[in-house]
């Protein structure tokens, strides 16, 4: 080759290697200049970000170049129209000048986190800037605590534009009712407001334990917290200062306020398990209790401890499984119940149902559930429709107590910050056959959709027109107006995955798996690599983790952290995808329900597949979808086991490396017919719900959608 030619390719290369930075340089240059001057704006900061970003695909064109034609548009639409009708609004709004500059440090701060590893994932940044949007909107209108009490989550990630704002420290302290962890995580974000110990004090009275976690010297929100006159979280201090931060004294918090138990005693009860949880009942069923985000957890806590055992036992005489909760009252039995749902087998609710109906005694239904508070009444109703046991339960009570039950469980779902309460009755609905109750529930959504509509209650009317759907779903006759209103809320189909969603930008599908060391660690991690031990499959053992590949078509990777390493293997995998910029395609989470939210915690909003491998994981949807809103999710509604996990997988990446996109009836089918063999496999089977089925998460994503093209 010539030198000639050598020294042109040589420029061509080095240009097209460092004008993306000598042009970010002259911008830069030209921002610095006197900005007095008429011609900058007082945004050309973001401007200048737009043109960094511009940059990313190596071609100044006011386009961005992402891959996928579909997800040009969206990129393009996000870092530059989106952007400009910001700076717009910002520049145009009825803001003051210090408003106006914190709201455009807030968009600059936002676009510095698009990068050439991110940049091509559109969607999240699409979302994020639009949220803003709507945050800018509402301020203008005098609507911000609404929308910020919408979408917790989210409120936290822009939160530095609103922190000023007057509704801020309400949407705090609302926050502290259904999210502290997040409220106690983000506290550097309001730490120097003069509302940050008000916060504090309310969080502390609602979740004390998790509040408790702290109470170390030197930790901000502990020394803020001991400047509080506040008599409720003096007490809490007290705790801390008489006894251990292990103390259960802390989720007794409002029978020593109402002075019933002194700490000292509180202290004693919470060593005794069984007049520990008498106690939380006894606390739970009033209204509007002191602690009742650390009741519900610890509630949580003990009836799965003892729901396991009694799943454990499945194979004895009733006399035997259910010895230890003979004594238990029917408030106790339905604790047990209602805070197990995750886990909870058929068997073992039809005996905890069973045994409270008969220390009912003269009770009715209805009664009781007033007696505990219609403490997650919802949950009961949904799980006893799903078990067959909800027309016995309305037997125990008169036909005007059952219409009332069945009115109250379909309504007021807007009520509620998240969509959990609709997704109860969604869910019910599938298993109710009464054509009484239906017909009430009919009624209900129909009355509550028209009263949201009249109130102008956009969210409350998107939550009852889908619901409408239901009716349609089971083919209710002779109503034209169920008919026309599901035609506007339609549930869209969830049953594909497009083949390029499931590969990245290097055409390689990577998968990251998560295996707990439990007791079923060892068994589960041999069956997976068996699983994958035939010739279209290679495995190369790392030491504390495996790579499964494919050998032939598309190359599909993966990533398995070893049963016996799961610190150190799960660490060293986030590294190496952490390092290389990658992001799972597909993520599993292979382990009991209780390390459930380590896994769920992980995912990327770029995540297409989530598989939820555990007992019940079919309850934890809407907390996967905050994590990444277009995931679809597989999960059973009872008993995870590799025979159904590891032949699901391997059906999945047998599709994604032959070229296929994910036809989830398809490979559904396939899947049946694979287990069929193994009866008990089998069974286990029919208890899992594929993406296309799963109706709460259809549910969620498709209201999440209306809400967003809003």
């Amino acid at each position: 080759m010539s030198e000639l030619k050598v020294m042109n390719e040589f420029v061509v290369s080095a240009a097209r290697y460092f004008l993306p930075a000598l042009l970010l340089l002259c911008n830069t240059m030209y921002a610095q200049r006197d900005s007095s001057a008429m011609s900058v704006r007082p945004d050309y900061y973001i401007d200048d970000e737009q043109k960094r970003i511009d940059l990313l695909d190596g071609f100044a064109d006011s386009k961005t170049e992402t891959g996928d034609s579909a997800n040009n548009v969206l990129a393009n639409r996000t870092y530059f129209t989106l952007i400009d009708s910001l700076q717009t609004l910002v520049n145009n709004g009825k803001f003051d000048d210090q408003r106006k500059k914190i709201f455009r440090e807030n968009i600059y701060l936002h676009l510095r986190k698009v990068n050439r590893n991110n940049y091509y994932n559109a969607k999240r940044f699409d979302y994020l800037f639009r949220f803003i949007r709507d945050e800018l909107l509402a301020i203008e209108n005098g609507k911000l605590l609404a929308l910020l009490c919408s979408n917790i989550g989210q409120s936290f990630k822009t939160f530095g534009l609103v922190k000023n704002e007057p509704d801020a420290e309400a949407f705090l302290i609302y926050a502290c009712h259904y999210r502290p962890d997040l409220v106690f995580r983000n506290y550097e974000l309001y730490y120097n407001k003069n509302y940050a110990l008000r916060v504090l004090e309310e969080g502390c009275k609602t979740a004390p334990v998790n509040m408790k976690k702290y109470f170390n010297a030197g930790n901000g929100i502990y020394e803020t917290l001991k400047g509080s006159n506040d008599t409720v979280v003096k007490l809490i201090l007290q705790i801390r200062q008489k006894h251990t931060l292990k103390s259960n004294a802390y989720t007794l918090i409002n029978d020593i306020v109402a002075g019933k138990l002194s700490i000292d005693n509180a202290n004693t009860v919470g060593e005794n398990s069984r007049k520990y949880l008498e106690r939380m009942l006894s606390i739970r069923a009033l209204a509007n209790p002191l602690g009742v985000q650390s009741l519900d957890a610890e509630l949580e806590i003990y009836s799965l401890k003892f729901v396991r055992l009694l799943n454990d036992l499945h194979n004895d005489k009733d006399e035997v499984r259910f010895a230890s909760i003979e004594n238990f009252s029917a408030a106790e039995l339905y604790t047990l119940m209602v805070y197990s749902e995750e886990e909870i087998f058929t068997s073992t609710f039809n005996g905890l149902f069973n045994r409270m109906m008969v220390k009912l005694g003269p009770v009715s239904g209805f009664e009781f559930l007033e007696n505990v508070g219609n403490n997650r009444f919802r949950t009961f109703i949904k799980m006893a429709a799903g078990f067959g046991k909800l027309g016995q339960f309305l037997q125990s009570m008169t036909a005007h107590h059952q219409q009332r039950m069945m009115i109250n469980f379909a309504s007021g779902l807007e009520k509620y910050n998240d969509l959990s309460q609709a997704v109860q009755v969604a869910d019910a609905f599938g298993s109710i056959t009464d054509t009484l109750v239906l017909k009430i529930l009919r009624s209900t959504i129909k009355i509550e959709y028209l009263k949201m509509k009249s109130a102008k209650n956009e969210r409350g009317a998107a939550i009852y027109g889908l619901l409408s759907n239901l009716f349609v779903e089971r083919s209710v006759k002779n109503d034209d107006w169920f008919t026309s209103v599901s035609t506007q809320y339609a549930l869209p189909d969830f049953a594909k995955i497009n083949h390029n969603k499931l590969v990245n930008r290097d055409s390689v599908s990577r998968w990251l798996i998560y295996f707990y060391d439990d007791e079923d660690g060892e068994a589960s991690f041999s069956s997976f690599t068996k699983t994958f031990a035939d010739t279209g499959w290679s495995i190369i053992d790392s030491g504390i983790y495996v790579i499964v590949q494919s050998k032939t078509g598309w190359p599909v990777r993966i990533y398995a952290n070893k049963n016996k390493n799961e610190y150190d293997g799960q660490e060293a995998l986030e590294k190496l995808f952490a390092d290389n910029n990658w992001e799972p395609n597909v993520m599993v989470h292979r382990g009991h329900s209780y390390y459930a939210f380590k896994t769920i915690e992980k995912i990327k909003d770029n995540t297409q597949v989530f598989i939820l491998g555990s007992c019940g994981g079919y309850h934890s949807i809407s907390t996967v979808i905050e994590q990444s809103p277009e995931v679809s999710i597989v999960s059973s509604k009872q008993i995870g086991t590799m025979f159904v996990n590891n032949p699901m997988l391997k059906l999945m990446g047998n599709s994604i490396r032959k070229g296929n996109n994910l036809d989830w009836p398809l490979l559904w089918t396939e899947l049946g017919a694979s287990v069929k063999s193994n009866t008990k496999a089998y069974e286990r089977y029919l208890d899992y719900i594929p993406p296309h089925k799963n109706l709460g998460a259809i549910f969620i994503k498709t209201y999440n959608r209306m809400m967003e093209s809003r």
